[in-house]
């Protein structure tokens, strides 16, 4: 059986049990700050699991997920990935154990028709209820039903003894016997033997508990099923297989490494199932918008390829190769995720650009690393050689692997428990910085506004005032109304500023934020005290609702204008649009030309000119898609959509707040083009006046550049007619020269010239006079500037213009100084300039003789 069908099967069943097929969410969880990655069926409904925004009772999906915490048996073991997808059920305060497993037993016995000979169960060692359900109404023999502890069999592992705080539960498995051949052989072998005879393929939480800060586990009022089953272990029970990496949706991942791989040998089969892994997950990553990077979701990616690269490097494939498989894992998996098909080319170009990346990395590296591990092989400790290992590791990319084989070279052992340390401590420090809690179900802000349950009306698509009542009044004098025409802050686009005005009270409100149904106001209060329960006068910023919608609109023909000028592969993966400015990020591999950004601004306001009418309207979510309105992948979109409309230009899936005709965003003007991450460009943009503005101040600026550059020509014109006209003067200078034993001493003053041009003049001299020690001087500002100028024939007797250039700055009461031909300084006293010259000469004159 093809894994696409039981995929199928598994979801047509459950819909014929009256559960809701919902769409695996992104392998980046939105709005959950405690998850780095999806990596379990019930992320995207935990809060249906905790009674919120419940819009159905039963569930079922088959999600993508994501874990790295088993990285290093990926490929050495039978069924450990990094992306794999879970299949589950799910029930929000409806069914219960009865009904969990005896459909788990329908669709294993009765729609797979798996023998129920091969099926075994296990129950946590107190759940006498699931116990009798297997053994009652199942009909399983108590023989094969196993009990287990609380770390085998309750969710999470050890919650009722070490925590966390939270929902939880006690846990059923259906194992598959693979049979008594297999394994330890042992008659009396259970799933309690880890001999492999045996595998789980389902797994049914039953949420009942909510365990309190004592440890006390209390009862949930609605008691919730969560399950879970991998899709590819099941695959590989139904099609026969003993590893996860021979069924069908592998098969043609492995067999084309193979073919790319030189040399094939003792554990090369352990790399080429990783590899498979790694370019499924890094396929998946990618089209769910996370590119290589050096931090948080990025960081996994780049690490995951470059993982790849070097057991691609241990099977003799030393080019760039993994590029080249996304178009087999697209083909394998395009069927049930048409997403990755459709963005192969982009997926590919990127995974090529960090390759070649990583191998520029490499020839930088691998020498500073085998340099530094050899000075260590002649003196160092352990915990150094980590250290050094654990920085080209965090670094610079360097893999732990290619370290360790380094480090063997030089009879050196890099200890891994110390690198361990440091590595925990980085894991550490990533998840303070991403805000990834330790609780099951954190309690932020936005948690705590959920928690209230409240719902706000929006009416800002069609009104900007209104009257409302206030529903609460959060501690920080936060207020939530019933209804409000302030658009929260979602979507990329800034919340509406307003006010919000009552009997008793006022609020200015500078912010208004969407957490789940709410619509936060956040502000300053005017006068008095806004109170739960009064009648409101609410007022939105109209002309700040104009700028922001002119400016959201913009995006939406900027998207347009990048995929007709750069091609299709340009998707929108983040936005910014508020009174100000807009901003837009966008796949796209290289820096766009000139010409190009040229061409996208041109085209933007062909459109803005055309006044084309923007049509904004709710369809359904297939039937907009189907009509080909694009959507931000990754975003989690109701049945019911926003599709904003512009003509035959641009058709998005979009909540936001939109002008109704393109002629009221004014000119539009691209003001950057920079890159934020591989693969991924920004654009800024200004509209209306801005735009206007913008043009008039960088106008300006170009004015005064060109007002300066001309002033610097006319200056430069200026001290050349003065050079010249000085230069005319040279033999009259050369003829009032003191003559000292054959050489020439000029020491003069000259008028209007700089430092720079007293040097030009002094080597013309130089160049007429072969014996010759110059000395001019200038005045300007009440000081005097001067420089010395020794001929190399001089230099060569021992005359030396730095030493002159002291004597003459003292006699100047200022500093001097410089090298043996040329030397310049200063002085504080003009006064004393004509002496000091004639002293000057007299002094150069002793120094000859």
């Amino acid at each position: 059986m093809r894994t696409d069908d039981i995929r199928k099967s598994y979801l047509d069943f459950f819909k014929s049990k009256g559960h809701t097929i919902v769409p695996s969410d992104s392998l980046v969880p939105k709005d959950d700050p405690t998850l780095l990655f999806t990596g379990a069926g019930m992320n995207q409904f935990k809060e249906k699991f905790l009674g919120r925004n419940v819009t159905y009772r039963r569930a079922t999906s088959s999600q993508k997920c994501l874990r790295t915490g088993d990285l290093d048996n990926v490929g050495k073991t039978s069924g450990h990935h990094t992306f794999f997808e879970m299949l589950g059920n799910f029930s929000f305060g409806d069914y219960f154990k009865k009904e969990a497993i005896q459909w788990a037993w329908e669709y294993f016995t009765k729609v797979l028709k798996i023998d129920p000979e091969r099926l075994w169960a296990s129950v946590y060692k107190d759940d006498d209820e699931a116990y009798a359900i297997w053994r009652d109404v199942v009909k399983m023999p108590e023989r094969k039903i196993m009990r287990f502890g609380e770390k085998d069999n309750f969710w999470p592992s050890e919650a009722p003894t070490k925590g966390p705080n939270g929902p939880c539960g006690p846990c059923s498995e259906i194992f598959y016997d693979y049979g008594k051949d297999v394994g330890c052989k042992k008659q009396e072998c259970t799933p309690a033997c880890n001999c492999g005879r045996f595998v789980e393929v389902w797994n049914m939480v039953f949420t009942q508990f909510d365990r309190q800060p004592d440890g006390k586990l209390k009862p949930l009022p609605a008691k919730n099923i969560d399950t879970g089953m991998g899709l590819e272990r099941l695959a590989s029970v139904m099609q026969g297989v003993k590893t996860n990496f021979e069924i069908d949706i592998f098969t043609p991942i492995t067999g084309e490494i193979r073919k790319m791989a030189k040399g094939l040998g003792a554990g090369s089969e352990a790399k080429v199932k990783a590899i498979a892994d790694h370019i499924r997950a890094v396929t998946f990553c990618i089209a769910d918008g996370v590119m290589p990077s050096n931090e948080e979701h990025g960081y996994v990616v780049r690490k995951l390829i470059r993982r790849a690269m070097v057991h691609g490097q241990d099977i003799g494939i030393k080019e760039h190769f993994l590029y080249k498989l996304v178009s087999t894992v697209c083909e394998v998996m395009g069927g049930a995720y048409p997403e990755v098909k459709e963005k192969r080319e982009e997926i590919a170009q990127i995974i090529k650009r960090e390759e070649e990346s990583f191998f520029s990395v490499i020839s930088t590296q691998l020498p500073k690393v085998e340099e530094a591990f050899g000075k260590m092989a002649k003196d160092s400790s352990s915990g150094a050689l980590a250290g050094m290992a654990f920085n080209f590791y965090d670094t610079y990319g360097m893999p732990y692997d290619m370290l360790e084989d380094i480090a063997e070279k030089f009879d050196l052992k890099i200890d891994r428990g110390a690198f361990e340390k440091l590595l925990e401590s980085q894991r550490e420090r990533s998840r303070a910085k991403t805000k990834i809690k330790g609780e099951i179900f954190s309690e932020t802000f936005a948690k705590k506004v959920e928690a209230l349950g409240l719902k706000t009306e929006f009416l800002g698509y069609e009104k900007a005032h209104a009257e409302a009542k206030v529903v609460a009044v959060l501690e920080g004098g936060e207020v939530i109304l019933d209804r409000t025409p302030f658009y929260g802050e979602s979507g990329g686009q800034a919340g509406d500023w307003g006010k919000i005005e009552t009997p008793s009270g006022a609020l200015e409100v500078e912010d208004a934020k969407k957490i789940g149904n709410t619509i936060v106001h956040i502000g300053k209060i005017l006068r008095g005290k806004i109170a739960k329960g009064e009648t409101a006068k609410v007022s939105i910023n109209e002309e700040a609702r104009k700028k922001t919608a002119a400016n959201h609109t913009a995006t939406h023909l900027l998207q347009a204008a990048l995929r007709k000028v750069l091609g299709e592969h340009v998707h929108q993966t983040g936005s910014l649009v508020d009174t100000e400015h807009l901003r837009f990020d966008f796949t796209h591999m290289k820096k766009m030309e000139d010409r190009e950004i040229a061409r996208v601004e041109e085209l933007v306001n062909e459109w803005v000119k055309a006044s084309v009418a923007v049509h904004k309207k709710i369809e359904d979510l297939a039937s907009a898609r189907r009509e080909g309105a694009m959507a931000l992948f990754g975003e989690k979109y109701e049945d019911k959509v926003r599709v904003v409309s512009i003509k035959d230009v641009s058709k998005e899936l979009c909540g936001g707040t939109h002008v109704d005709n393109t002629k009221e965003i004014g000119l539009f003007k691209i003001t950057s083009e920079s890159s934020i991450a591989s693969g991924i460009r920004r654009i800024e943009a200004v509209t209306g006046r801005a735009a206007d503005e913008w043009i008039a101040m960088r106008a300006e600026e170009v004015k005064k550049r060109l007002e300066a550059e001309e002033l610097r020509e006319k200056e430069k014109k200026a001290s050349r007619e003065r050079l010249d006209k000085a230069a005319s003067g040279i033999d009259g200078l050369l003829a009032k020269a003191k003559n000292a034993g054959g050489v020439k001493i000029v020491a003069e003053a000259i008028e209007d010239l700089n430092a720079e041009g007293l040097r030009a003049l002094s080597d013309m001299i130089k160049a007429k006079e072969n014996l010759a020690a110059v000395v001019l001087a200038a005045k300007s500002d009440g000081k005097v500037s001067f420089v010395v100028s020794i001929t190399e024939a001089l230099n060569k007797k021992g005359l030396n213009a730095g030493d002159v250039a002291k004597e003459f700055a003292a006699l100047l009461g200022g500093s001097g100084g410089g090298k043996p031909a040329f030397a310049q300084g200063g002085g504080k006293d003009p006064a004393k300039l004509d002496g000091a010259l004639k002293n000057i000469a007299e002094i150069i004159a002793k120094k000859l003789k």
